[in-house]
């Protein structure tokens, strides 16, 4: 019998006997039991142990896999921290400051630092005492919480370095500073000279839109003369060659005037400081004023100029009238140039309707029936200083500016410009421009306001501003000539004592004048009459930039009138009118 059976029929039940025929088969099937738990929790324990050592050696193959992975893997990212042309340190807070933990790169061998030498040891043990302070503080920010960057220059190398640094947090809290050193110096230096290139540049802009204006007015200046001079002689007795004479010089001078013009323009073009001024036009008013500039001239030819406005064109459109009138007087002057007989016809039409804030798309056209032009000649047309052959121009004169200063307006007003022609027919240049509409206002009452009749009131008080000797002498007598007897000064300082100490109706102010200038002229005088009854004062100036007169309407001026003089122009100012601006 199984012994563990045995001790357990002894315990529980002595009075059994194993040998008793009614127990014998039962405790058997017991011992049988018994037997084959025993042959079970064998079979089991083996199972174990088997499974247990195959465990442990998986586990121990893992671990061991693990490990070569990882030490693999350090090895990578340590040769990448070296090799990396920046430099990477990581910090840690202590008692005794911030502690280096890690520092690596090729920078840092540049920098002159030691990795061995560096970690392990605070940041005063390893920068420059200048730079201590400002890396201590950098630390701080980022142990805070602050991700941020910066940059210093190294005192030992001279290197410029920008520094990333950011916290690295364990649960929350900020347990390590990483900051990541990149060298810039190579850029800051392109930076500085580019900087420097650029304030050149800027500098040599502005001496040459300097000169240009200076230029301007020293030629404007004695230019005002000649043509003055030039009109007071043809109310002169003269005799048939003396008139050929004279129109020749009044040519020749409005030749100038038109060369000058179309220099500074191409100048300010493509210095890129020409500003477009949006206001609202009346395209059926300019349109018609363009047209009459030439009535003259073509009935002279024998050309007629017909006008044709689409019904689809809008009666307002908000764009810089000056730029736009002064595409459409060029190509309309070319049409009356180059046409020896037949017609000119100009036609406005809106090609695009507005579409939200950008605008109508407006082609105009001006369509001759002149000498056209050759198709292999007409990839020159727009360029600057080009003419279509040397016949053209001594045939009709021109600098080869005019289309390819049409061309560089059509664009800054938001379209193009292009030709279409035959050679001995004709040929149509056209342009767009995009702009918004603008829709009429509604009537409103306004008081009624006397208009000008274009006389010149008898008995005009007028003062005179003006240093140049030519000059004082033209206005003198083209006022004489209008029936004034104006007061005639030579700067500004005797400007001001004049317009306190008498009575004016109006003041013609010289600009550019020795001591105190026609700016700061009209400020005083205006200061002087901030009560009320001061004289309407005007500019005289062969200064026509835009913002020449920006300036005067800042100091105080009602108006602005260029030299050469037009005496149109004077006779509207001084009946009471605004003087025109030339398209400048």
């Amino acid at each position: 019998m199984d012994p563990l059976l045995a001790r357990q029929l002894r315990k529980h039940l002595p009075s059994v006997n194993p040998e008793d025929g009614q127990w014998r088969s039962f405790l058997s099937a017991v011992e049988n039991a018994y037997l084959e738990l025993r042959q079970d929790r064998a079979f089991i324990e083996h199972t174990l142990e088997t499974t247990s050592l195959e465990l442990t050696e998986a586990n121990e193959k893992l671990r061991r896999d693990a490990e070569s992975q990882l030490a693999s893997l350090n090895r990578y990212f340590q040769q990448t921290l070296e090799l990396q042309q920046g430099m990477i340190l990581c910090v840690r807070k202590t008692p005794g400051g911030f502690v280096h933990t890690l520092c690596r790169g090729e920078l840092a061998r540049r920098l002159g630092l030691d990795p061995e030498q560096v970690e392990g040891r605070t940041v005063d043990q390893v920068a420059a005492e200048s730079n201590v302070a400002e890396i201590n503080a950098a630390y701080a920010r980022a142990w805070a919480g602050e991700q941020f960057s910066y940059t210093y220059i190294n005192v030992r190398t001279g290197i410029e370095v920008l520094v990333q640094v950011r916290p690295r947090r364990d649960r929350g809290e900020v347990c390590e500073v990483i900051a990541a050193c990149v060298d810039i110096t190579t850029l800051k230096e392109t930076e500085r000279a580019l900087i420097a290139a650029r304030d050149r540049a800027q500098a040599a802009d502005r001496a040459k839109s300097d000169f240009l204006a200076v230029m301007s007015h020293e030629i404007r200046t004695p230019l005002n003369a000649v043509l003055g001079f030039s009109s007071l002689l043809e109310t002169s007795p003269l005799n048939a060659e003396q008139q050929v004479w004279l129109r020749t010089i009044c040519a020749s001078g409005e030749s100038l005037l038109t060369l000058i013009d179309d220099i500074l323009d191409f100048s300010k073009i493509e210095a890129g400081h020409l500003a477009l001024h949006l206001e609202s036009v009346s395209l059926p008013t300019l349109l018609n004023d363009v047209a009459s500039m030439f009535h003259e001239r073509a009935a002279a030819k024998g050309l007629a100029i017909d006008m044709m406005m689409a019904v689809n064109l809008p009666a307002t459109i908000l764009t810089d009238a000056h730029r736009l009138r002064q595409i459409l007087v060029n190509l309309t002057a070319n049409a009356v140039k180059f046409t020896r007989k037949g017609a000119i016809r100009v036609e406005a039409r809106v090609v695009e309707p507005e579409r939200g804030s950008d605008g109508c798309l407006i082609r105009f056209a001006v369509t001759d029936t002149g000498i056209g032009i050759p198709r292999e000649r007409l990839e020159r047309l727009f360029k600057p200083f080009s003419q279509v052959d040397s016949s053209t121009t001594r045939n009709f004169g021109g600098t080869g500016l005019g289309l390819a200063i049409c061309h560089r307006l059509s664009r800054l007003l938001g379209g193009d410009i292009g030709v279409e022609t035959t050679p001995e027919v004709g040929s149509t240049f056209f342009f767009t421009i995009r702009a918004p509409i603008v829709q009429a206002p509604q009537p409103t009452a306004v008081p009624v306001v006397a208009k000008s009749t274009g006389a010149v009131p008898a008995g005009l008080r007028v003062l005179v501003a003006e240093d140049h000797a030519p000059n004082r002498q033209l206005i003198h007598d083209l006022l004489t000539g209008l029936g004034l007897k104006p007061d005639i000064v030579e700067d500004g300082q005797r400007a001001i004592y004049a317009a306190i100490g008498q009575a004016y109706d109006i003041i013609l102010m010289d600009l550019l004048m020795p001591g105190i200038d026609g700016y700061a002229a009209t400020r005083a005088i205006c200061r002087h009459f901030a009560a009320g009854g001061r004289p309407r004062i005007y500019a005289l100036t062969a200064n026509v930039f835009p913002e020449d007169r920006i300036r005067c309407r800042e100091a105080g001026m009602d108006g602005v009138l260029t030299k050469p003089i037009d005496v149109k122009e004077l006779v509207k100012v001084l009946a009471g009118g605004q003087p025109g601006e030339r398209p400048l």
